[in-house]
């Protein structure tokens, strides 16, 4: 446990130093959109798309996989809306309640520190995850949340719900963490090997994206904080019982994933072990950031979206580790 906690401990800094950095004003708010962009369209995607060409994501990625991954996020979306129908929620509150505890952030968090826990074959199933979040988890949201006319009624031209999938599909392949990918897979494919130039330059990119996606996941948290205390407050039975969406994300939904496999393990379709560990630990990890940002398009319930991920991530340190303790992880490096 002592080896997973120190390698745990500077990921979790770094994110800290990003949260310091908002709130002393020593990062301005407007800077986090440029931290943002710089991660997603240059430093991830060429981390990305180096893994993909050299096959790295094809290691352990299965229709078994998928499925228990898909299978189990989309019951935690279920009791997500279950509980923010309890809640007295609109569709539209509800599902960015419960697309927040199911996406986790794989992207900005997951995808380093499982890699550096479990080593570089842990990068195929965690980038299995981005697929099952981007495709299926946050299309479907979106798609309840336009589900009823009634949903935000002064908006007159609502598109309903096929269309809202339909565009939330089409929104996601657009998306450069998945471009990346399908790229460097075709790369593969064909087996190409990079430029040797180019390679160095997104070597050089990807090794930029760990400490720059931390620091950004930490200045997105103190926004959502900022949110949160700034926003319309929560009202009724949610604002007392959001805590509900912090167990769900953190506690029931890698419980979910472990089940699943355990299943599946059952039925003759048995996961490799490293795959096992890196879905049930991916599904572990805090709420993804950017929930709170598309909360803020939808005109959805921002200060819940944010008080959500702000807690998600400040509890993760101890229930990752957790986690870790039981699946008995230890560090690959």
């Amino acid at each position: 446990m002592l080896e997973v906690l120190a390698l745990m401990a500077p990921f979790f800094g770094l994110v800290g130093l990003g949260w310091v950095a908002v709130r002393r004003g020593w990062l301005p708010v407007d800077g986090i959109g440029v931290l943002m962009t710089f991660v997603l369209q240059f430093a991830l995607t060429a981390l990305l798309l180096r893994l993909s060409a050299q096959g790295r994501l094809q290691a352990g990625a299965s229709a078994t996989l998928l499925l228990v991954y898909a299978a189990s996020s989309l019951v935690v979306m279920a009791l997500g809306l279950w509980w923010a129908r309890r809640a007295g929620l609109s569709r539209r509150d509800g599902a960015l309640a419960a697309l927040v505890t199911a996406f986790p952030n794989t992207g900005f968090l997951g995808l380093p520190l499982l890699t550096s826990l479990l080593g570089p074959d842990a990068a195929g199933p965690v980038a299995a995850t981005l697929l099952v979040d981007v495709l299926v988890s946050c299309s479907l949201a979106m798609a309840w949340a336009h589900s009823s006319p009634a949903a935000r009624p002064e908006e007159a031209g609502d598109p309903g719900p096929g269309a809202a999938l339909l565009s939330s599909l089409k929104g996601a392949l657009r998306n450069p963490l998945l471009q990346a990918m399908a790229a460097g897979l075709l790369i593969s494919a064909a087996g190409w090997t990079l430029w040797q130039p180019l390679d160095d330059t997104l070597r050089m990119l990807g090794q930029s994206a760990t400490p720059v996606a931390l620091v950004t996941l930490g200045a997105i948290v103190a926004r959502s904080q900022v949110l949160a205390t700034s926003s319309a407050p929560t009202r009724g039975r949610a604002a007392r019982s959001w805590w509900w969406l912090v167990a769900l994300k953190l506690v029931v939904h890698p419980s979910l994933v472990w089940l699943a496999a355990t299943l599946a393990a059952a039925s003759g379709h048995a996961l490799p072990p490293l795959s096992v560990l890196a879905l049930t630990l991916a599904a572990a990890l805090p709420s993804a950031a950017n929930v709170s940002m598309l909360a803020e398009r939808e005109g959805a319930d921002t200060a819940l979206v944010a008080r959500v991920i702000l807690w998600t991530t400040a509890a993760a340190m101890l229930t990752w580790l957790m986690w870790s303790h039981v699946l008995g992880v230890r560090s690959a490096v």
